[in-house]
C-alpha cells in the first residue's frame, strides 16, 4: 500500500527566512536590489532554527520555494542561487553560541529548495526572459514538489511575505485559511510567529520564562526508562543538547517509560530541544536495538 500524501509548510525564502530588504547596499553591487545572489548576505532572521524544528516535528515536510529573477537579469546564475541556499542550511544547522560551528541541531530540516530563474519583464537573458508555469504567483514550483514528495497541498501551509506567494498557494490547493503572509510590521512579524499559529500556542505559551516538554515511550508497557543504561543515555543526551546549545534545564523528571523537561526556554525552542532528544535517542536506540525509542515526527516506530 502506498504511503498517503504528508501535509507540508511552503516558505518563501527571501524575507521570509533571511533578510533582503534592509541589506547593505554591498549585497547589490551589479544587480537589481533585492537579488541576494552573494551568499555572505545570507542573513537568516532570529527564530528560524526553532520555527523550522517545531515545525518538521510536528511532521510536516518543509519546502522552500523561490523567485529568483536576478538569474534571468543576468546578476548571477543558478549556481549562486544554489551557494545562497547552501549558506542557508548551514547557517540553520550552526549555533550561533559555537566558535567551531558545531552543528545546533543535526538534521535536515528543509527538505528541499525549488528556484525559478525567469522574468517575462525584466529579464535580459533570452531564454529566461519568459513566463513559466514555476514563477510565483503560478502553481508551478508547489505542483511539482507536491507530486515529487507526495505532498497533500490540503492539509498544507504557504507562509511568505509577497501576495504572489499565497496565491502560488491557493492556485496549488492550499486552503488561503492556510496560507499565511509575514510583515516585520504585521500582526503575524515573521516565522517564528507564523509557526506559533500553525502549531496553535498562543502568545502567552510563547513567550513564558519556563516550559515543559515531555517524551513518552512509544510502548509504556515496556517500560524503557526502567533500565538503568537506557534512563541515563538518555539524561545524557540531554544535558549535551543544552550544553551545546546554550540552553539552561531547570529540571528532568524520568519516568519508566517517558521523560519531561522543564527548560528556561520559550515553547518553540522547547520544542525545537525536544525534537532533537527525540532525534539523537532514537538513532541511539536503533543502533542497539532495531527499533526506535519514541514515537517518530511522522508517526512512524
Amino acid at each position: 500500500m502506498p504511503n498517503p500524501p504528508r501535509p507540508a509548510i511552503f516558505l518563501d525564502r527571501d524575507d521570509t527566512i533571511n533578510r533582503n530588504a534592509d541589506l547593505p547596499d554591498a549585497a547589490w553591487e551589479n544587480v537589481k536590489w533585492g537579488d541576494l545572489l552573494k551568499p555572505e548576505f545570507s542573513l537568516l532572521f532570529p527564530g528560524v532554527v526553532e520555527a523550522l524544528h517545531a515545525l518538521k516535528d510536528a511532521g510536516y515536510r518543509i519546502v522552500v520555494i523561490t523567485n529568483q529573477g536576478g538569474v534571468a537579469r543576468a546578476g548571477g546564475d543558478m549556481h549562486d542561487v544554489d551557494a545562497c541556499n547552501d549558506r542557508m542550511r548551514n547557517l540553520i544547522h550552526q549555533s550561533e553560541h559555537a566558535d567551531d560551528e558545531r552543528a545546533l541541531f543535526d538534521d535536515q530540516l528543509i527538505d528541499t529548495w525549488y528556484s525559478c530563474p525567469f522574468h517575462p519583464e525584466t529579464g535580459i537573458v533570452p531564454h529566461l526572459s519568459i513566463e513559466h508555469e514555476w514563477r510565483k504567483p503560478h502553481p508551478g514550483m508547489i505542483t511539482a514538489a507536491c507530486k515529487e514528495l507526495n505532498l497533500d497541498p490540503a492539509r498544507s501551509w504557504m507562509v511568505g511575505d509577497k501576495q504572489r506567494d499565497l496565491d502560488a498557494a491557493i492556485a496549488a490547493g492550499v486552503p488561503a485559511a492556510q496560507t499565511i503572509r509575514v510583515a516585520h510590521d504585521s500582526p503575524i512579524a515573521d516565522l517564528a510567529h507564523a509557526a506559533r499559529l500553525i502549531l496553535n500556542i498562543d502568545d502567552e505559551q510563547a513567550t513564558h520564562p519556563t516550559t515543559t516538554v515531555t517524551l513518552k515511550a512509544i510502548n509504556e508497557f515496556d517500560q524503557p526508562l526502567a533500565d538503568e543504561r537506557i534512563r541515563s543515555t538518555v539524561e545524557a543526551c540531554a544535558t549535551a543538547i543544552a550544553e551545546r546549545t546554550g540552553i539552561r534545564i531547570i529540571s528532568i523528571e524520568t519516568t519508566e517509560s517517558s521523560i519531561a523537561a522543564t527548560l528556561d526556554l520559550h515553547t518553540l525552542g522547547a520544542l525545537a530541544f525536544m525534537a532533537q532528544l527525540r532525534n539523537d535517542t532514537n538513532r541511539w536506540h536503533t543502533s542497539h536495538t532495531g527499533k526506535n525509542l519514541w514515537p517518530s515526527a511522522n508517526g512512524t516506530m
